[in-house]
This record gives C-alpha cells, sequence and structure tokens, in this order.
C-alpha cells in the first residue's frame, strides 16, 4: 500500500475532489476543470491528476453533480401498457439512444389506469428529472392538464403515439387516419364491400382517427357506412375473438375484417378458424402494428407495419435536443407506416 491510500485508509474516508487535489499538488478548481473536460492545461498536469483519480478509484457524486447543475440524466417513460407487444420495440428505441447519451431510463406502466397515471406525473413533477416521453390513456383535458403542469416546471416533454389538442407540447406519431385510409382502401381495391372493422377504443383519438380514415375510404369508394360492421374491442385477443363473432352473427357478414390492432386481428382469425372457416378463402383479415407476432401466425398476417424502434428513437433524441437546449420550440415528427401484405387477404371473386 502506498503513501496515498495509506494516508487515505488511515483517515477511513470517502474520496474527494480535494483528496485529489492535496496528492496531485493542484488546486480544487484544477481538478474540477479536468475531471469535467474543460479548460486547457499541460498533459503533465492533466496526467497527474488523472494517475492520482485512478490509484484512489475516485467515483464522482451523482448526487453532488446533481445538485450543482441541475441534471440527474435520468428521463421517465410513461407507457399505458407494457405487456402489449406493440411497447417493446419502442422501449429498445428509447433505452439505445438513452444509453448511448448517457442517460437512464425509468419505466412506468399506466396499465391504462387514469389515476396511476396521475400518480406518475405527480411523482416525476416532486423528482428531479431531466424529461418525459409519454404515451396516455386517453389524451382527455385531464391528461392534458397533467402534461401543462409538468411543463410549467420546466421539465421537457415529448409525447409519442398519441395525440392531443392544439399540439402545445413535442409529439412523435404516425399519421393514423392516413394508415387505416390505406387498409381499408386495400381491401376496397381487392372487391371487398362489406368490410367488418373492430375498432380500438374510442375513448383514445388515435383510436378515433383509424374509425375515420375507414369510414372515408368507403366513402371515397361510394360504399355506404354501415355501423353494424363496427364493434369496438379493447386491444386484447379475447375481445378481438368476441367482436369477430358478433360480426360473423350479421345476417350479410363481412368478407373483410380489419382490427385496430393485430392482437384483436388475431383474436378474429382463431374465432373465424373456429367456426370452420378458412382465412383468407371465407374471410379476409388485416390488423394494424405489425407486432413480431404478426408474421408468425397461420396464415401470416397482413398489417399496417407502424416504425416502433424508430418512433421510439426519434423520441428520446427529441427529447434529449429539448433538454439540453431549454427553451427549444416543439417540434412534430410524423413517421410513415407501410402495409404489409400476407396471406391472410386476398381478392373477393
Amino acid at each position: 500500500m502506498d503513501e496515498i491510500t495509506q494516508d487515505l485508509f488511515n483517515k477511513k474516508k470517502s474520496i474527494s475532489i480535494n483528496d485529489i487535489a492535496k496528492y496531485a499538488g493542484v488546486s480544487k478548481s484544477t481538478v474540477s476543470r479536468i475531471l469535467n473536460n474543460k479548460g486547457k492545461f499541460s498533459k503533465d498536469t492533466r496526467d497527474k491528476v488523472l494517475q492520482v483519480v485512478k490509484k484512489l478509484n475516485y467515483r464522482p457524486s451523482m448526487i453532488a453533480k446533481s445538485l450543482r447543475n441541475r441534471r440527474t440524466k435520468a428521463v421517465g417513460l410513461l407507457l399505458p401498457d407494457i405487456v402489449n407487444p406493440f411497447f417493446p420495440e419502442i422501449m429498445k428505441g428509447v433505452e439505445d439512444v438513452a444509453s448511448e447519451n448517457g442517460y437512464v431510463v425509468i419505466l412506468c406502466s399506466s396499465n391504462e389506469d387514469s389515476e396511476k397515471e396521475f400518480m406518475y406525473f405527480h411523482m416525476f413533477e416532486n423528482r428531479w428529472i431531466d424529461g418525459i416521453i409519454y404515451s396516455g390513456v386517453t389524451g382527455t383535458k385531464e391528461e392534458a392538464q397533467n402534461i401543462r403542469v409538468i411543463l410549467e416546471q420546466e421539465i421537457p416533454v415529448v409525447l409519442m403515439d398519441r395525440e392531443i389538442e392544439d399540439y402545445f407540447a413535442s409529439v412523435v406519431m404516425i399519421d393514423n387516419e392516413k394508415a387505416a385510409y390505406d387498409a381499408t382502401t386495400y381491401c376496397l381495391e381487392l372487391g371487398h364491400k362489406r368490410i367488418g372493422f373492430i375498432a380500438a377504443p374510442l375513448k383514445v383519438k388515435i383510436f378515433q382517427k383509424r374509425l375515420e380514415g375507414y369510414r372515408k375510404a368507403l366513402q371515397k369508394y361510394g360504399v355506404e357506412f354501415d355501423e353494424n360492421l363496427v364493434v369496438e374491442g379493447d386491444l386484447t385477443i379475447k375481445r378481438g375473438s368476441r367482436a369477430s363473432k358478433e360480426l360473423l352473427a350479421r345476417k350479410d357478414r363481412p368478407t373483410v375484417i380489419f382490427a385496430s390492432n393485430d392482437l384483436m386481428a388475431i383474436g378474429a382469425m382463431k374465432e373465424i378458424q373456429g367456426h370452420g372457416l378458412k382465412v383468407p378463402e371465407n374471410i379476409s383479415i388485416i390488423g394494424f402494428d405489425d407486432i413480431p407476432t404478426a408474421s408468425l401466425v397461420t396464415p401470416a398476417l397482413t398489417t399496417i407495419a407502424q416504425p416502433k424502434n424508430e418512433m421510439g428513437v426519434e423520441a428520446m433524441n427529441l427529447l434529449i435536443r429539448m433538454i439540453e437546449k431549454r427553451g427549444a420550440s416543439k417540434s412534430k415528427v410524423v413517421l410513415d407506416t407501410q402495409l404489409m401484405v400476407r396471406e391472410s387477404t386476398k381478392r373477393l371473386i
């Protein structure tokens, strides 16, 4: 044990910048500036300080650093349901960018519970985090107010995969209306006129937009909207199965079913097959999201692919820019979707 280490061991104290300055024979400010890569110093001075740092195994206190610059390098990621297979790729995109830039991500799931969501917002408001990426439950006025309160605390917020009125916060999303319009148009161009639609919860604005895209495509092709062909679901396989059962019971059943997410589309597929019918020979199926399972079911599911990983990457990059450039103007990033044509749809003969 050398003299420096022995001295500190005898004192039984944690290592501080003062200790480094003492044993390196420089000022405290010199140590601080070298550790923070600020200022110009001779190679000898820099090497001497860094050798002492290494010898003492010095680790700066992140708490103390946060107190000085009011930065924690931590961001909150608030999602409605982390069990839904739509979100893992988003989470990976966020985490990859965060890690590359020295940030940690605090993951919270509201489980589609508005009260739990409010609790997390309150937690974020009262703890030091640098910013929030948020995908809300409903997009109601209450949620908008939660975001406004956070913004008033000068905490940057990026809304992801959700819409709010007036877009007073930055947002990364897709054009849900256009995507649903494209999916419905594809069905119409295959010759289908009776297109069943399993809606996702219509209290959520983006799912309202998907229904609107469906309606507009029908209107464009001169097909009358039939409310009996629309059943609301809850984004689960079970509800997709029940919704398709209702549609199959219609006197003039649909020739194709378009579900607002892949889980409900898979549920519909299983229900149809359970009735002894074939997909797509008897009824075609189209989904929305392109979750990993979509290409693995039999038959492989035709669906609208969302750029999920890219959404997370864009949201985190945008948040970092907002954090590091306080006062940066809000942004709206709209990503493209893609129709993935697989085996679950066919032309109506």
